[in-house]
């Protein structure tokens, strides 16, 4: 499925590596019956959400001395200032602790030597760019990580101390899990190495242990009938995050042989030779080119209407006879019963019929060794030490890494996440949760939903006929905040993972075991309709994602924690923190992809012609306005970034709207000490300060190639210089940088 979720981005929960499709970002997670979490590749999205950290750096921890000093340095001398405040009643301050930490840190984070007009993101993250270096082993930093690292360690202590006398034996089970992961694995597959039938070999490795060779397959929501599940295909296959490593040889030639010496060093580990091994791997890495060749870049499948293609399986064996599509899909999909036509919905005709005819020229040697090798770089991260060692070469040289230290434990929660996130979302919700911050949150959905509504009426490019089907759309949006209820249910938690079994001494096994659980809870969902109510997310995610499926937006508990959001931080910091991550979500109902799916998440033609060309004009400008910003001397890709595009500045421009109609409702707020801005500027600073980051040369290029998102720095230059809110506000004059004149404005 092409726009499976449409995700904040930045980092959150982001991996150094997947286990299938090496990446620094986040792809979607799958949608499972009741909410339960298997690995996403089982069903064919690819995850975006999971990572590993490194630990802080000796510097940070000094840094983080002096920051706490200068907070009480901070603290004595507003002490002595609020004497002055309560003596002059004119003074509208805010002395609470928690305004006086969080001016300390929005202050550490300034630069104060440069001009706002200038270039905003320097001036609100040049501080906090110089008081966080790269740790070791991580190709970026930024909030979402720090975030994440601090939800990891509380799983941790969860995890490592808690007695668990629990009524859920699903929270037992993750328990055993984790405890599993913290030991030493080692590799006991058997089956696929005895067979040289391709369609064998091929049931085994995408069907018994979920690898997703040349193509994935998933069950999911039909965008055209979007109250039905059917059966999904669309293109997979490459291990390296984007084909553009596998087509420019010449500009990738380091990353293409560290990727060849890894393949032959796990080859090896597994009983190869050397010679033999080499060259096998260098002709698997050949038909991994070949099929990065045939692979359709991202950018070219942003139109849903023309990559959907409905068919029986009937039609899908003329199409790519090179499979025999029934048995492998009953294979994959047991125990149903499965005919020729039974529907399934292809995402890309061209790619299928030019990989069948690929396959049917290949030797049958390297396909059944490039089959396998998708199985063993799946498998790779549930064995031991070695291997993660062979794929920390490959990570130094992807993505710029210079050391890893990623302690085990780290991993091993990430697994957890990915294996039972949602009774580990139990452990987490319970243990920290503030549930009023739920009832918040829903109010401020509620006045961004008003905010956005309010400007599509003054939108004089729409039809009043579309107009009205967005303002039904919109008014349609559902949104789940923090945790789904079943989590703190023992027997419906239970419930949602009743036949995984897990132990406490075998990890491998336990993988394996959930492999084979994933397929069953997939295969159970052909034959019900999707449930408005399932978690893409578990709870602990620092993300936040729109479906348009089901046109939902949907927030976990994770990201509900500064910068973010804090009941005791002032609305303003509230409104740039999570108000634009809610408006960013609820503007991509209205992207490019999301506003071909109707109010009923249906994709079909709702927009009078009209409109439809006036919004192009408008992406049209937007698009040409990213692909100019450069990083590195290399340009942005304005196509590839577009939906991400539209609402970053559509969410700020609803949340923003949206803090204006809170004030006029409840007044000014009290200004935070010493920052010396207006809470309207503030608004915009903290909006900024969340982007601040630091990554590698390396992975800002993989960024630019694979991310749909744009860099974090031109997700604040970007969306601030088309507001004329902000450039209000700051002053900003028409010819400086940050107000170049023309605004490029959709919603």
């Amino acid at each position: 499925m092409n726009v499976a979720l449409q995700e904040l981005g930045g980092g959150g929960n982001m991996v150094e590596y997947k286990r299938s499709t090496l990446r620094d970002e986040d792809s979607p997670e799958t949608p499972v019956e009741g909410g339960a979490s298997p690995d996403a590749e089982e069903v064919g999205f690819q995850k975006r959400t999971r990572h590993f950290l490194g630990l802080h750096t000796q510097l940070e921890l000094v840094l983080a001395g002096v920051s706490v000093l200068l907070a009480a340095l901070l603290l004595g001398c507003l002490v002595a200032l609020g004497v002055q405040y309560h003596r002059d009643p004119s003074h509208s301050t805010c002395l609470t602790e928690a305004c006086i930490r969080v001016a300390g840190k929005i202050l550490e984070s300034l630069d104060r030597g440069v001009s706002p007009c200038e270039d905003f993101y320097q001036f609100s993250c040049g501080g906090w760019i110089r008081r966080n270096p790269l740790p070791d082993g991580r190709s970026r930093w930024n909030t979402f990580n720090s975030l994440w690292d601090q939800n990891q360690a509380i799983l941790k202590h969860l995890l490592e101390n808690t007695t668990f006398n629990s009524s859920s034996e699903a929270e037992r089970k993750t328990q055993r899990f984790y405890l599993s992961c913290l030991q030493i694995g080692g590799w006991n597959v058997t089956g696929p190495w005895d067979q040289d039938n391709f369609m064998e070999v091929m049931k085994a490795v995408a069907g018994t242990y979920r690898a997703t060779p040349f193509f994935t397959v998933y069950i999911s929501a039909d965008s055209k009938s979007s109250n039905s599940n059917v059966i999904q295909v669309d293109q997979s296959g490459l291990f390296l995050p984007s084909r553009d490593y596998y087509l420019n040889r010449t500009a990738n030639e380091k990353v293409l042989t560290a990727y060849l010496d890894y393949m032959e060093e796990l080859g090896m580990l597994l009983g190869g030779q050397p010679a033999s091994t080499r060259e096998q791997m260098r002709q698997v890495l050949e038909l991994e080119i070949q099929v990065a060749n045939i692979t359709v870049p991202q950018d070219q499948r942003r139109d849903e209407e023309k990559i959907y293609h409905k068919m029986s399986i009937a039609e899908l064996q003329v199409l790519a006879p090179s499979m025999d599509w029934l048995e492998f899909l009953s294979f994959l999909l047991s125990p149903l019963e499965l005919g020729d036509s039974e529907p399934v919905v292809v995402y890309g005709t061209d790619y299928l019929q030019q990989v069948s005819e690929l396959i049917n020229r290949t030797d049958p040697s390297v396909l059944n060794n490039y089959l396998i090798w998708n199985l063993v770089q799946k498998t790779t991260s549930s064995l031991d030490r070695r291997f993660e060692s062979a794929q920390e070469k490959l990570l130094e040289t992807l993505y710029g890494t210079k050391k890893s230290c990623t302690p085990r434990w780290q991993t091993c929660i990430s697994n957890t996440d990915d294996a039972l996130g949602f009774a580990l979302g139990s452990l987490f919700v319970k243990a920290t949760f503030d549930r009023q911050s739920k009832e918040i949150a829903e109010g401020m959905i509620s006045e961004i939903r008003t905010a956005f509504e309010e400007a599509l009426e003054k939108l004089v490019w729409m039809d009043e006929k579309t107009r009205q089907a967005a303002k039904e759309k919109a008014d349609t949006i559902y949104d789940m905040i923090g945790f789904p209820d079943f989590i703190l249910e023992p027997k419906e938690l239970d419930d949602v993972y009743d036949g995984y079994e897990v132990s406490e001494d075998s990890f491998f096994q336990n993988m394996l075991n959930l492999y084979n659980f994933s397929a069953k809870v997939m295969a159970d969902q052909l034959r019900k309709p999707p449930s408005r109510d399932q978690w893409s997310m578990t709870p602990q995610t620092v993300n936040a994602y729109y479906l348009p499926t089901k046109n939902e937006i949907v927030f976990p508990a994770g990201i509900l924690q500064a910068p973010f959001y804090a009941r005791n931080h002032p609305k303003a910091l509230n409104f740039g923190g999570i108000g634009v991550v809610m408006g960013h979500e609820l503007t991509h109902a209205f992207d490019d992809q999301g506003r071909e799916y109707d109010k009923e998440g249906n994709l079909r033609p709702w927009w009078q012609n009209e409109s439809l060309a006036a919004f192009q004009n408008h992406t049209a400008c937007m698009e040409e306005q990213y692909s100019q910003y450069q990083v590195n001397g290399e340009k942005l890709n304005g196509r590839q970034t577009l939906g991400e595009n539209i609402a970053d500045n559509g969410g700020l421009k609803a949340a923003y709207n949206a803090y204006k109609a809170w004030l006029r409702k409840h007044g000014e707020e009290q200004q935070l000490p010493a920052v010396g801005l207006t809470n309207h500027q503030l608004f915009f600073v903290g909006f900024a300060q969340v982007w601040c980051s630091v990554r590698t040369p390396e992975s800002s290029h993989e960024g630019l190639v694979t991310d749909p998102h744009s860099p974090a720095r031109f997700r604040v230059l970007g969306t601030l210089s088309n507001s004329r809110d902000f450039l209000r506000h700051f002053g900003c004059p028409v010819g400086s940088p940050m107000n170049p004149g023309q605004l490029c404005e959709v919603w």
